[in-house]
Parts: C-alpha cells; sequence; structure tokens
C-alpha cells in the first residue's frame, strides 16, 4: 500500500470517528432534552390535575375556586364563626327575613337575597403534622361514638349547636351520613376563616360527603357538624307537612330544574330550581320571579351544573298564601352556596 493511500485511509477514519463522535453527542442531548422536556410536561399536567381536584372540591362546597397570590398565602390561625349572630345567640327560629334570621354576612349585605363571592386561599397542608394528626383521630373518635351528646365536645360551638343535634337527633329522627373511604383533604382559608377540609366518598347525590374543620377555642380543628349532616330547621318531611308561611332554614342539593305548576305555572315569569334532601330522598321544587337579582344570580351559579349536577345551598324557603301542593316553595333566600356558614 502506497504511502498516499494510507494517509487518505487515515483522513477517512479520521473523518468517520468524527461524525460518530458528533452523532453520539448529538442523539445525546436530544434523548436528555426529550426526557427533560417529558419531565417538565408530567409534572406541569400533575400539577394541573391537582389544581383542577381543589376546584372541584371547592366547587362541592360550593365555593368558585380563584388562586391567591403568593404573598396573601399565609398560616394564621384565625378563630371563626358559624353564623353571623354571636355564638350565645339561640337557634334561628321560622321568623320573617331579619337581619338575625337571614344571617346576612355584614351590614352592607343585608339587603341582598344571595351571598357574596368568597375569597379562597389554598394553605399548605403538611399531613404529618400534630393538628392534621389530631384532626383525623377526632373524626375517628367522632364516627365511633354512639351517643350525639357524647360527641358535642368534638364539634365546633357546641353551647349553641348542642340545641340544634337534639333537634337534628332526637325530633327529626335524622342520623348520620356513612363515610365511605377517604378521597382527598386539604387546607383552605375562606372569607378569612382558616379550614381543614376531608372528603369522603358516600351515597349522597354528589358521591361525595364534605366535612369541614374549624379551629375551636384551644386552637384544636373541631367538626362543623351543621354542614356534616345537612342540618335544617325542619326535616323536608315536616316542612312539606306542615306548609310554613314564614322562612325557614333549610340545607339541601340544588340544580336548575324545569317544572311549572299550581301557583308557579308561568315559566316565563318564574325560574325553577329542584331541591333535594340530604340524602336524596326527599324535594320540592322553589322559585324565583326572573329577571330579579336573585334568579341572574342563581342561573350563573347553576348554570356549570348540568341538568343532572348538583350544588349544595343553606336557603331560606317558605310555602305561599294558600298554598296548592305541598311540592312548590318560595325561594325567600340563599343564605350561602355551600352549607359551611361562615361570617
Amino acid at each position: 500500500m502506497t504511502s498516499g493511500s494510507i494517509g487518505s485511509h487515515r483522513a477517512f477514519m479520521g473523518v468517520c470517528i468524527t461524525l460518530c463522535v458528533i452523532l453520539s453527542l448529538t442523539l445525546y442531548v436530544g434523548w436528555t432534552y426529550y426526557f427533560l422536556s417529558t419531565a417538565s410536561r408530567n409534572t406541569r399536567i400533575e400539577k394541573a390535575q391537582d389544581a383542577e381536584r381543589k376546584a372541584q372540591d371547592l366547587e362541592k362546597l360550593g365555593i368558585a375556586f380563584k388562586p391567591a397570590p403568593a404573598a396573601t398565602t399565609t398560616t394564621t390561625s384565625v378563630r371563626p364563626k358559624l353564623t353571623a349572630s354571636s355564638e350565645a345567640s339561640p337557634p334561628i327560629t321560622p321568623t320573617a327575613p331579619s337581619a338575625a334570621s337571614t344571617l346576612a354576612y355584614s351590614p352592607n349585605q343585608q339587603a341582598s337575597l344571595h351571598p357574596a363571592e368568597s375569597s379562597v386561599n389554598v394553605l399548605p397542608l403538611l399531613e404529618s403534622s400534630d393538628e392534621v394528626v389530631q384532626a383525623m383521630e377526632l373524626l375517628d373518635q367522632y364516627w365511633k361514638t354512639a351517643s350525639w351528646k357524647d360527641r358535642r365536645p368534638l364539634v365546633a360551638h357546641s353551647e349553641r349547636v348542642a340545641a340544634l343535634m337534639r333537634d337534628y337527633y332526637e325530633t327529626q329522627g335524622a342520623s348520620d351520613p356513612v363515610p365511605g373511604a377517604l378521597v382527598s383533604k386539604a387546607r383552605y382559608q375562606i372569607d378569612g376563616t382558616e379550614i381543614l377540609y376531608f372528603s369522603y366518598a358516600s351515597s349522597r347525590p354528589t358521591g361525595s360527603l364534605e366535612i369541614a374543620m374549624l379551629r375551636g377555642p384551644q386552637g384544636k380543628f373541631l367538626i362543623d357538624w351543621e354542614s356534616l349532616t345537612g342540618y335544617g330547621e325542619m326535616s323536608f318531611q315536616e316542612f312539606r307537612t306542615k306548609r310554613p308561611h314564614t322562612p325557614v332554614l333549610m340545607r339541601s342539593y340544588v340544580r336548575l330544574f324545569e317544572y311549572y305548576n299550581y301557583e308557579f305555572s308561568d315559566s316565563k315569569k318564574y325560574l325553577c330550581i329542584k331541591l333535594l334532601s340530604e340524602s336524596g330522598d326527599n324535594s320540592v321544587y322553589a322559585y324565583c320571579e326572573r329577571g330579579t337579582p336573585l334568579a341572574q344570580w342563581m342561573e350563573r351559579d347553576l348554570a356549570s351544573t348540568g341538568p343532572t349536577g348538583f350544588k349544595g345551598y343553606t336557603m331560606l324557603i317558605s310555602f305561599p298564601p294558600s298554598a296548592q301542593s305541598n311540592q312548590c316553595v318560595n325561594l325567600d333566600k340563599v343564605v350561602a352556596q355551600r352549607w359551611l356558614n361562615l361570617p
């Protein structure tokens, strides 16, 4: 082999080796970029799914989810009140709407027949923290305690709520919902009140049981019993039997509906909503005049439920004078777009 051919062969080999090195580096960089991009995309998807899950959880509580700026997210403990009235006030009785009986959120909202939009901050949840562990233990203790009298120390504002518990269990003959598997838990600050939130699988119409826990006088989280049970001043059956003409505070699952009959047969004049009891085994239809601020708010707030979905409302409802049926009622006011009432 001549020296010229040897030089050409070496040059060819050098070019090949260089090309192989460049190709290897290109493949390495390309695959590295691909895997990093995939990991980043998966992380964004997981964060989006987590945000969607939290939004759905809050939707079940009747709250439109709007993430707060990082600067406003705090862990300051706030001792909550369940209603705008003082803790020592007696249970609400069926009377005409007033500042006390309608649980208005603030003086400038007393004339409003629907609640203002809530402010929601997502707070960090450390599952191994003492307060979260204690909250889980308290929930477990609540389910294992048979007597409602023995449950009183486990619920928020027990001095006021005790009378409601007696009415619910002894007068109305109602019972607690049965929780299934724990689905999710979170920590929020809603309108300045810190809550722990737990969601369980359930046979309720929404398929879930939401439990809110509020800080008690000693700083420990206690159960908001009223929203847990869906407490109302009357059972649905009693409400339909007695047909009260003065507004009664009721919690129910709500959605837009098309049923027009008796006093409310004019579909052009009235907006109809269907109210389901907390167990889903009883219902009534409530009406308000179309075009009013209440009707406009209802249509906006319930637009996302679709034909089969529900939201949990706390409302004041009553029968019209000389009611022609036991299923068509006045919608007097929406106290809260959830079962949890906060100041």
